[in-house]
């Protein structure tokens, strides 16, 4: 986009800084790193462009969302192939993990009782079937199906260890038939276009 929201460039100024302060770990780990500043970009942008959110929780809670993941083995979080069923219930645990570190990790921060809901629900499913809680519809917290829209484009528009990124057109048919299942489809249909204007920039 040729302008970015007012305020966003400030947020990018100071997220390195917290993130080193606070989750150290992150810099011997690059793309969790990146996939997380870029996913607060998203997450900020999308609750500005539609009027809906709150921008600056959302930044926040997109730069945080994956902070459990520094828990899980990375050669789990990297392996090419299918997971096997103890892997996968170390990485549905991601986002009550991301919960108790943001929490313990990051008290006084303004905020925090919005941003450790959003993380904590990110993975929840517009159809009851996500975790931790299975959530459902409405009942998920509005900054969590927000994220959820920055953190699926983001990851499906990003290398990862078992296929190549996809293009913007490609994730979002990806992500339409994620409506109505994992997304919201109402969200999902006026933040498509928006999603389609995004582009890769450096971060």
């Amino acid at each position: 986009m040729n302008v970015l929201p007012a305020g966003e460039t400030p947020l990018l100024s100071t997220v390195y800084p917290f993130l080193e302060r606070f989750f150290p770990e992150l810099a011997v780990f690059p793309e969790l790193l990146m996939h997380s500043v870029r996913t607060a970009k998203y997450a900020f942008r999308l609750s500005c462009l539609l009027g809906l959110g709150r921008p600056r929780l959302l930044f926040w809670a997109g730069a945080l969302h994956d902070a459990g993941k520094l828990l899980v083995p990375r050669h789990i979080l990297e392996k090419p192939g299918p997971l096997l069923e103890s892997e996968w219930k170390m990485i549905v645990r991601h986002p009550l993990w991301s919960f108790e570190l943001v929490e313990s990790r990051c008290r006084g921060v303004r905020g925090l009782g919005g941003i450790l809901a959003a993380v904590k629900a990110h993975h929840e499913s517009w159809d009851g079937t996500g975790y931790p809680e299975g959530l459902k519809g409405n009942g998920i917290p509005l900054e969590a199906r927000i994220l959820a829209l920055a953190d699926v484009f983001d990851a499906l528009t990003s290398p990862r260890p078992y296929r190549s990124p996809l293009s913007s057109g490609e994730a979002l048919k990806v992500m339409a038939e994620m409506g109505g299942k994992k997304l919201d489809p109402h969200l999902f249909q006026r933040a498509r276009a928006f999603l389609a204007r995004f582009k890769e920039e450096a971060v």
